[in-house]
């Protein structure tokens, strides 16, 4: 993915973000000192809320605190000092009750809280290998093309061996299985920076589309292999991405979607496709 043309291709965790802290406006109100949008950025900042979702049972949020001065205590070396102890840990308490109390529509029966996700039904930080036998640029670029997915042109040497990686969480909701990628992107301070269009604009910009195409393809091979009577049609959710400085109750879009929040359902099809040119043959669309 680092071989995309567009220079900010494929950014995950902040990595490539500038670590600069975020400068109030002028002349707008006051905001409350656990503001999650004056979080620092930077892959530092980025890591640490990562490893606080990784670490937070969102069921219970009596180990919340817990979590987040873990998440702070292992990435300070990264961090800008605290302007005012104990005030980090209360952002990202905050953010852990936000985050988990939006309904999140996947298109079950009904939406999903991760506050009601128990432990026993989600898997953190999944690791896959996927092969990529004569995995071309030219024949990816195709795909996603075909595809209607927006993304940098992609230029790289044909692969020849496997690909590694690690799924944020997956997990189940009302007989679907997810993928679901945290990202910390700081997009801006309003509902509207955190709405379809500029969710939509940013999976594009970084190469998420791509990323979020690959997590399904892992997905539907592991539920293939453990999943009994297994049916893309009905078990295979899809992608979500949570940006998770615009994911709160209250900043939703004119329509009632939540905002901070993209859902990429993937067909069959296009699942199929990949995976076969993974494996160095060609599927039709």
């Amino acid at each position: 993915v680092h071989g995309a043309v567009h220079e900010q291709a494929a950014v995950d965790h902040d990595l490539r973000s500038d670590s600069i802290a975020a400068v109030p406006h002028q002349d707008t109100p006051a905001v409350a000192d656990d503001e999650i949008l004056d979080f620092p950025r930077g892959p530092a900042a980025g890591e640490c809320l990562h490893t606080l979702f990784e670490l937070a049972d969102f069921s219970v949020d009596v180990g919340w605190r817990a979590a987040a001065e873990t998440a702070l205590h292992q990435h300070r070396a990264g961090l800008p000092a605290e302007a005012e102890p104990g005030q980090r840990a209360r952002m990202l308490q905050r953010l852990l009750g936000d985050v988990t109390a939006v309904p999140l529509p996947l298109g079950t029966p009904t939406p999903l809280r991760l506050a009601t996700l128990p432990l026993k039904r989600r898997i953190v930080e999944m690791e896959f290998h996927l092969p990529s036998h004569r995995v071309t640029a030219a024949a990816l670029n195709s795909l996603l093309a075909d595809a209607g997915l927006a993304m940098p042109t992609l230029g790289f040497r044909p692969l020849q061996g496997f690909l590694k990686g690690f799924v944020d969480l997956v997990f189940e909701h009302e007989g679907r299985w997810f993928v679901l990628d945290w990202k910390s992107n700081h997009l801006g301070r309003s509902a509207r920076d955190y709405g379809a269009v500029s969710m939509q604009a940013a999976m594009a910009e970084h190469g998420y589309t791509l990323q979020a195409l690959l997590y399904t393809v892992a997905l539907d091979r592991l539920l293939r292999l453990r999943l009994p009577a297994y049916d893309p049609a009905l078990h295979l959710g899809g992608a979500v991405y949570l940006f998770v400085r615009g994911l709160r109750p209250g900043w939703t879009e004119p329509g009632g979607a939540p905002c901070g929040m993209v859902l990429q359902r993937a067909p069959a099809a296009l699942v199929r496709r990949l995976s076969g040119m993974l494996d160095g043959h060609e599927v039709s669309a």
